[in-house]
């Protein structure tokens, strides 16, 4: 591996001046972006960061605006960034503008193209899977990503392509329509691109989502009047998911446990801790092992010289893409940046179908990744599966951490508290 470069050393001796990730050079040093350096971070592991004081990254504030839903915006909102959370007159305020929108037609909240919402529906007795829209709501955006769970959190399923967007995919509760459904437990565990459907039962639980859609559909199954949406045509063709990707918990029992692994296009990606990034208000030191980061491995060729020969294999090196910072907010999971230049030049170097993917405002569908400016091939990276697959996985990455630690918790309480017994029973 190569050298790690002291971070209290002068940043000019850090900064890598090289063409490209693959180029072979003079060393056997890997060639990195210019906006990349490496540093030591707390796992004692060599790790690429930006450090060109003209870089930006892409930034998204994750707020909760249901107790299972999550907003992922660029735009900050001052009141839930407040530790409390907004206050009840901001709170009504929200709600009466959330009302006069919806009375004149428009959706709920302003909306965002820039911007994710992450839906969780939920059908007692059920466990449907999470659904990503590329916008700020539900109410007139694209879903793009279907997120199966696990038990334990051992492993997250993604479903993602086009075909979510299709018509009667899903149903107005946020889950597969029972039409699309891919067939029974057997059947969609041979084929990982089949979907699961949901039927509409007669009756729902307090809390359920689809109120009102269930309530249409017991109307039409009592008078007879319209079409009964479980009722399957046989001309109707199953949808598929177009790709699916595997977020795994790779070391549960071992120093690493907070490392994710995912594949995509072949290239290896790796959510896990860091303490580089810290919450700089008070009390910002309990979240110390609340903080992510987003690496790519990629292989780093040499000159293949003797050296390079004699080791049998290439060198790996780690390219940090991500960060996640958690915040102490009441109503903030915490704020994702991503590091867009360093991310298109991966993608460029190793996955350029990424970028052929068609853009919205782009009408020309017919040109190639060479042909676009660097404005137009970032735009087409944050409208790619790629950069849906990071959003989705790290909204799978914070939720799990998050959960473990609050089991972790309740486990210690629960040993102190039957400690306690015993100890008093002993008198």
């Amino acid at each position: 591996m190569a050298d790690v470069v002291n971070p209290k050393h002068d940043l000019d001796e850090a900064k890598v001046r090289v063409e490209g990730l693959r180029n072979p050079v003079a060393t056997t040093k890997p060639t990195l972006p210019t906006e990349i350096t490496r540093l030591t971070d707390c796992d004692d592991e060599d790790i690429l960061i930006p450090i060109s004081t003209s870089f930006i990254p892409s930034t998204y504030h994750i707020y909760s605006n249901h107790p299972c839903n999550k907003t992922i915006s660029p735009i900050p909102d001052p009141t839930k960034d407040r530790r409390s959370g907004p206050r009840i007159s901001e709170m009504k305020a929200c709600r009466k503008d959330q009302k006069a929108r919806k009375a004149s037609g428009l959706p709920p909240v302003e909306p965002d193209p820039n911007a994710f919402f992450l839906h969780t529906p939920y059908l007692a007795f059920h466990m449907p899977p999470q659904i990503l829209y590329a916008g700020t709501s539900k109410h007139g955006t694209t879903p793009t990503v279907l997120i199966h769970h696990s038990c334990f959190w051992h492993k997250y399923k993604l479903q993602l392509g086009p075909f979510l967007s299709a018509p009667d995919v899903l149903d107005p509760r946020g889950v597969v329509s029972w039409q699309h459904n891919g067939g029974n437990k057997k059947l969609r565990k041979a084929d990982e691109h089949a979907l699961q459907g949901y039927k509409v039962r007669t009756w729902r639980l307090w809390g359920e989502t689809g109120k009102a859609y269930v309530k249409s559909v017991k109307k039409i199954r009592q008078t007879g009047d319209g079409v009964d949406p479980d009722v399957v045509d046989k001309d109707t063709k199953p949808a598929h998911a177009d790709e699916v990707v595997y977020l795994s918990w790779t070391s549960p029992f071992s120093k690493h446990t907070r490392r994710y692994h995912f594949q995509y296009r072949g290239v290896d990606f790796y959510w896990k801790g860091t303490g580089t990034v810290k919450e700089s208000r008070a009390c910002g030191w309990f979240l110390r092992f609340n903080h992510l980061k987003l690496v790519a491995r990629v292989p780093c060729v040499g000159d293949g010289g003797e050296d390079e020969k004699s080791k049998g294999e290439d060198e790996w090196v780690e390219i940090c893409l991500g960060k996640f910072t958690s915040s102490v907010a009441k109503e903030k999971s915490g704020t994702l940046d991503l590091f867009d230049p360093a991310l298109l030049r991966l993608v460029e170097e190793n996955m350029p179908s990424v970028l052929e993917q068609f853009a919205p405002g782009d009408h020309e569908k017919g040109r190639t990744g060479l042909q676009l400016s660097k404005e137009e091939k970032l735009l087409r990276l944050k409208r790619s599966t790629l950069y849906q697959v990071i959003v989705a996985t790290a909204t799978c990455m914070i939720a799990s951490e998050k959960e473990k630690r609050h089991t972790i918790i309740d486990l210690l309480l629960a040993a102190a508290e039957q400690g306690g017994g015993g100890g008093g029973g002993g008198g």
